[in-house]
């Protein structure tokens, strides 16, 4: 019997999951709570198992065109001073093997992909509930609306509805991650006498007390720059000093951390025109990725720490290996069984990686995901 697979969200992870099921023949359906895609987010990076799995989709051209590939980059203190000799990634011929890439351009390009596929995908529609039949998983909208297929898969990111109505609280609570983070977007002709300073295409990242902070191009063009800041603080800020504080404000007040600086950041700060403040939060490694007819994938699953920078490359992999083993078995519970089986020690390494560059040392390596992991996760 053919499979109709209903994806609750469409972000990154959720709509390379229907190109994937589309590739194995399958029926999909994407539901997406935003009511359009937009010039909405931050930047990340992209590890070359990630990129792989583009690849894999045909996108290897179109992301490299709209992407900075990661050839180097510099480590150093507040005085500028090299915590390393400056790195340099080993890359390939045709694909780097890390890219910095913003989400908005990496959400177009597999968009324009689902389109050209005829997948359809509905936008404005907000999971409220579901319910499991013998054959059939009947989903209900906030809008009222409902539909049902035959396997319920939850793309739906760290909030994840779909998770937290699979496995109902005490199972797996949001937990503050003891970090917050900024992510901001700048137009490198705002930045005046600082524009050559970070318009390189060399990436830059800072190590100072508890935090660190990443500049870097997303893009082949100079026209922006993005960047981000991770700090470690053990309690969560009051909402009234973050979420409820103005942008501006917040902007002003983060801008000024850094006046003693020699590199321009206050300057980058200042001239920010997208900035996107996030107390961060985790679930605790997941022993169980699916129940019934429901299956999880990406953030709703794993909320990779931003330390670790592989969240997305992990989203990626999840709905290669979840599609390519729904292909493979007929019974839905062996392709939910093998996904969970054949995925859980690479998640697993990718969770203790973040804690690299809270310490910046690295003990056991053996335990931890580097760049050149996950080569393994092939479509053939």
């Amino acid at each position: 019997m053919r499979k109709k697979v209903i994806i609750i969200g469409g972000g990154i992870a959720g709509m390379a999951m229907s190109l994937f099921l589309k590739k194995a023949n399958i029926e999909s359906v994407v539901y997406e709570q935003a009511p359009a895609f937009g010039k909405v987010g931050g930047h990340f990076v992209i590890h070359p198992s990630g990129l792989h799995v583009l690849e894999q989709l045909g996108l290897g051209d179109a992301i490299k065109k709209n992407s900075h590939q990661i050839k180097d980059f510099k480590v150093t203190d507040k005085e500028g001073n090299a915590l390393f000799d400056e790195i340099e990634v080993d890359t390939e011929e045709e694909m780097p093997s890390l890219i910095n890439i913003t989400r908005y351009h990496l959400i177009d390009i597999l968009y324009q992909k689902v389109l050209e596929e005829n997948i359809e995908i509905h936008f404005g529609k907000r999971l409220k509930s579901f319910t499991e039949e013998k054959n059939h998983v009947n989903i209900y909208f906030e809008d009222g609306t409902e539909t049902k297929g035959d396997l319920l898969i939850g793309a739906d990111g760290v909030r994840s509805k779909t998770r937290s109505t699979l496995f109902p609280f005490p199972n797996y609570p949001l937990k503050y991650a003891g970090k917050w983070a900024v992510y901001g977007l700048v137009r490198s002709d705002d930045l005046g006498e600082a524009k050559d300073f970070f318009t390189t295409d060399q990436s830059l990242m800072y190590f100072h007390d508890n935090f660190n902070f990443f500049v870097s191009k997303h893009h082949p063009t100079d026209t922006e720059i993005s960047w981000s800041l991770i700090v470690n603080e053990e309690r969560k800020i009051p909402k009234k000093d973050f979420e409820a504080k103005s942008i501006e404000e917040f902007k002003s007040d983060l801008a000024d951390k850094f006046s003693e600086w020699n590199a321009p950041i206050k300057q980058l700060i200042q001239n920010t025109y997208n900035i996107i403040p996030n107390q961060l939060f985790r679930l605790d490694l997941m022993n169980q990725y699916s129940h019934g007819r429901v299956a999880l994938i990406g953030d709703a699953l794993h909320t990779a720490d931003p330390n670790a920078g592989m969240g997305t490359t992990l989203g990626l992999e999840d709905a290669l290996y979840l599609s390519k083993m729904l292909r493979d078995h007929v019974d839905h519970e062996d392709a939910f069984y093998y996904y969970q089986f054949d995925r859980k020690d690479r998640a697993e390494k990718v969770f203790k990686s973040a804690s690299i560059l809270d310490n910046l040392q690295i003990e056991n390596a053996e335990e931890y995901a580097f760049f050149g992991e996950g080569f393994n996760i092939e479509w053939e």
